[in-house]
């Protein structure tokens, strides 16, 4: 579902297309960066070191050249 989301934003006429490294990694609701309505929790979340293939880092580039958002 994640990607095809990403790509529904990235063909999107916006000027901007804000894609969350969660979504790139198809994370679940363990890496949430808000949760409306609640306090002290949030913010909190931070990608692990090797969370980042290159394998994900081709696809990001091969994505941002074919929609032309560079």
């Amino acid at each position: 579902m994640n990607s095809r989301l990403i790509r529904m934003a990235m063909m999107s006429v916006a000027d901007t297309a804000v894609i969350p490294m969660q979504d790139y990694l198809d994370l679940g609701d363990e890496a949430r960066i808000n949760t409306p309505s609640t306090l002290g929790d949030n913010w909190k979340w931070r990608m692990k070191k090797d969370a980042a293939t290159k394998e994900l880092a081709k696809d990001i580039l091969r994505l941002t050249k074919f929609y032309n958002r560079y």
